[in-house]
């Protein structure tokens, strides 16, 4: 089986660009069990770094998910 982290960075970067739709299920998942852990934390950073352009709700919720960790 596929680990989540490369097929889930595939289909967020399959087109280049993080939109809206994108970072929202992202959102929902990652905050679906009430905190965020360092690889998740990770896992956006890894996403942004990739993307050729995304939306400011990516920052946004890289921001929150800093936030949550702390």
């Amino acid at each position: 089986m596929a680990e989540w982290r490369k097929v889930a960075k595939a289909l967020a970067l399959g087109d280049g660009y993080i939109d809206e739709k994108e970072v929202g299920i992202l959102r929902k998942e990652l905050f679906a069990d009430g905190k965020i852990d360092k690889s998740e934390l990770d896992f956006l950073y890894e996403i942004k770094r990739g993307a050729a352009t995304a939306v400011k709700a990516l920052d946004k919720l890289i921001e929150d998910c800093e936030k949550a960790r702390t």
